[in-house]
C-alpha cells in the first residue's frame, strides 16, 4: 500500500544518527526491528500494521539505511555530502487489498536511482534527493526536500522534529492514483492524475538502554495534493503513521 516502507525514512534518519557522525564513520553497524501503523490513502483498505527488520551500516564512503543506500561522492567534515543513491519503494497496491481495488492492475513499488545533498544548517541538517525509476514500473521520478533539527539532547535521550516536501511527476503520480480505461467500471471513472506533491511533519524520541542498545519511537504526519483526493481510488489525502523500533549497535 502507498507509503509503506518510505515512511520509515524519518526514523531511519534518527537511527543513523547515532552512529557519531555518519559522515566521519568509518566501518558501523546497527541491526533493530521495528513495527509500525499507519491509515491508507486507497479506497477500502483499513489501517496497515507491519514489523520489518532494518539495518544501518557504514563502509567507508558506502552507507545502507534500512530502504536505501548509496556511495558518497563528496563528503566533508562540516556534515555536507553528495552521494548517489538508490532506495526500494514500497507504494502502491495490491488489487485484493480491498473490494474497491478489484479488476485493477497491481501498482508496484520501483527501485530508484539518483543523486542525494545533505548538509548542516541552523543547528540541524538539510537534505535533498532527486531520483528517478530503474525498474521500468512507474517511470518517472520525484524530489525530496527535509530539514530535521534536535529538540532535546539530554543523555540518554534525545528527540528531533522534521518537516518537508515530496515532488511526483506526472508520469509517477499517473501510475499510483491514475485509472486507465481498461479499469473503469460503473462506479469508477478514468482518471489521469497529473504532478503532485506532499508535505510532511514529524518527531522522533530516542532512549539509549544501553551502549548498545537503543529504544525509538517516532510519528509522521503527511498530506498530499488534491491530485491524490480527487482519484477514484483514495478516500483521502492525509496519512497518519507511527513507529516503535530497538536497535542493537555492534
Amino acid at each position: 500500500m502507498i507509503r509503506k516502507l518510505k515512511l520509515y525514512t524519518g526514523l531511519i534518519g534518527l537511527i543513523a544518527a547515532l552512529i557519531s557522525p555518519p559522515l566521519l564513520a568509518e566501518r558501523s553497524l546497527q541491526i533493530g526491528l521495528a513495527t509500525s501503523a499507519n491509515n491508507s490513502f486507497y479506497s477500502g483498505v483499513d489501517e496497515e500494521h507491519y514489523i520489518f527488520p532494518l539495518v544501518i551500516a557504514e563502509y567507508d564512503r558506502f552507507y545502507l539505511k534500512g530502504t536505501h543506500g548509496g556511495y558518497r561522492l563528496l563528503q566533508d567534515k562540516e556534515g555536507q555530502s553528495l552521494a548517489l543513491e538508490f532506495r526500494r519503494t514500497f507504494d502502491g497496491f495490491s488489487s485484493k487489498d480491498s473490494n474497491a481495488l478489484m479488476g485493477l492492475a497491481d501498482r508496484n513499488g520501483a527501485w530508484e536511482a539518483g543523486l542525494a545533498y545533505e548538509r548542516n544548517l541552523a543547528g540541524g541538517q538539510v537534505k535533498a534527493k532527486l531520483l528517478h525509476d530503474i525498474s521500468n514500473n512507474h517511470n518517472g521520478f520525484s524530489s525530496r526536500l527535509e530539514y530535521e533539527r534536535p529538540l532535546l539532547i539530554n543523555e540518554p535521550h534525545m528527540v528531533t522534529w522534521y518537516a518537508g516536501a515530496e515532488y511526483w511527476n506526472s508520469k509517477k503520480t499517473n501510475y499510483y492514483f491514475g485509472v486507465t480505461r481498461e479499469e473503469q467500471t460503473s462506479v469508477r471513472s478514468t482518471y489521469a492524475a497529473d504532478e503532485s506533491y506532499s508535505l510532511f511533519l514529524g518527531s522522533n524520541a530516542l532512549k539509549r538502554i544501553s551502549k548498545k542498545i537503543t529504544l525509538i519511537v517516532s510519528a509522521e504526519y503527511l498530506w498530499m495534493t488534491d491530485v491524490v483526493d480527487d482519484s477514484p481510488l483514495t478516500t483521502r489525502q492525509e496519512q497518519y503513521s507511527a513507529y516503535a523500533g530497538i536497535f542493537y549497535q555492534f
